[in-house]
């Protein structure tokens, strides 16, 4: 955690807010201490503010910046950057008229699919990750974005870690819930 924390606080002060999802999200979540290393940290912004976002990471020395990610083209989702010795993972997504908060990604043989969160994306109360008041997504959309991409089978079967970290949200958040329920709605994207 120690390397990983100023980055988080550095984050925590980008204006507009970035939400932080994936491995520290549920570290903060579930525990609120740090209970494995790390790869990169996950945040997750709108599209109207990526290029915002993408130079708040260049003034705080994440300047080299590579698409990962791009499920529609000319439409990255996922864009990585590193200022040497950090990963930051920056994923993009978008929101309906009405305020939902979605984002596409491709199944196992490639069509397009939408994932719809449900509503409260971005409302839950900080917790805090070893001292540090980290703004994460909602655990229903933590649960949601990996259940989205584990159903589609977007990047193959989940790892080991992936499932224990979704038994874990499902067992502390939603006990009387089934994993149905849980579940993103998940939408084809038609071809053009």
């Amino acid at each position: 955690m120690e390397s990983s924390g100023a980055l988080l606080e550095a984050l925590m002060k980008f204006k507009p807010p970035v939400y932080v999802f994936g491995g520290f999200a549920e570290d903060a979540l579930l525990y609120g201490k740090s209970m494995r290393s790390h790869d990169d940290v996950d945040v997750l912004v709108g599209r109207e503010e990526l290029e915002l976002q993408l130079r708040n990471a260049r003034i705080i020395g994440f300047s080299s910046q590579e698409v990962r990610f791009e499920p529609v083209e000319g439409m990255p989702m996922v864009i990585g950057t590193t200022d040497g010795r950090k990963e930051l993972e920056i994923s993009v997504y978008e929101r309906t008229v009405e305020g939902t908060v979605f984002f596409h990604v491709p199944d196992q043989d490639g069509k397009l699919f939408r994932v719809d969160l449900s509503d409260g994306v971005f409302d839950h109360p900080v917790p805090n990750l070893d001292g540090i008041a980290l703004r994460t997504v909602s655990p229903l959309a933590l649960y949601q974005i990996r259940a989205g991409i584990t159903m589609l089978g977007s990047f193959g079967p989940p790892r080991a870690k992936d499932v224990a970290s979704q038994e874990a949200l499902h067992a502390r958040f939603f006990p009387n819930a089934s994993p149905e329920s849980l579940r993103p709605r998940l939408t084809p994207v038609p071809l053009e």
